[in-house]
């Protein structure tokens, strides 16, 4: 009878574990300098939340890099493979989805392929145009209106055609600076490229919406004032589909 309670207890330990396994939420993010300068935000955000506990991040952040880069590279290409991800989050170099869609959709195409095939969702994290426009293509982008309308449309349009899910942190970015200058200016850091902590907060939340179906709650402490928090979550709940 001992033997038997105590292999009884095993399994319901055994079972405990199985179920907490599958119900944990993996998520790989691949990108650069304008995912890994959120990374201490999205991680925060997420782990302070009832989601956080069942939760596990990894970020691949190389500087600079393109998703041409991501999708030549052999460790990446792994981690995708065996990571045994529910979400991997594509992130390409911030002016390439504006300055050359064609190459972005089909690094982003052959990615989301890889994922697919591993058996994770891919999700596109539309980033945001720079504050002044694009200074070294500033015949087609002189400011930050048409620089984001660009790279909003090709985010959009790969997405779509890979029927993965799209994080719109370039338009809740957008809707912040047309409802708040001041604050739409205090998203960027001094380079007006970067996010401040103020734009890591947004896209971090945006994230969260977007995996979680909810919006985080205003106790997240990370040195916004309430009243910014909220134009921020009010933005994303107009912005990010239901």
């Amino acid at each position: 009878m001992t033997r038997l309670l105590k292999a009884i207890a095993l399994f319901a330990v055994f079972c405990a574990a199985s179920t907490q396994a599958e119900d944990s939420i993996r998520i790989l993010f691949i990108g650069n300098s304008y995912t890994g300068q959120i990374r201490k935000t999205v991680t925060q955000l997420i782990k302070t939340s009832p989601e956080g506990k069942a939760t596990e991040l990894e970020f691949i952040t190389p500087g600079g890099k393109t998703l041409q880069f991501h999708l030549e590279n052999p460790q990446t290409v792994q981690m995708i493979s065996e990571g045994n991800w529910n979400f991997v989050v594509l992130q390409d170099q911030s002016q390439t989805p504006a300055v050359f869609p064609d190459q972005f959709n089909d690094a982003a195409r052959e990615l989301d392929k890889l994922i697919d095939a591993a058996g994770a969702k891919t999700v596109f994290y539309q980033t945001w145009g720079r504050r002044d426009g694009d200074k070294a293509n500033r015949d087609r982008f002189p400011d930050y209106e048409t620089m984001q309308k660009s790279l909003s449309k090709s985010y959009e349009t790969t997405a779509r055609r890979c029927r993965a899910l799209l994080a719109p942190v370039g338009d809740v970015w957008a809707e912040v600076r047309k409802a708040d200058s001041e604050l739409g200016k205090e998203l960027y850091k001094d380079d007006g490229s970067h996010p401040s902590a103020k734009g890591a907060y947004l896209a971090a939340c945006v994230f969260y919406k977007t995996l979680f179906d909810k919006l985080p709650t205003l106790e997240f402490d990370d040195g916004i004032t309430t009243e910014e928090k909220a134009r921020i979550l009010i933005a994303i709940d107009e912005v990010v589909e239901k």
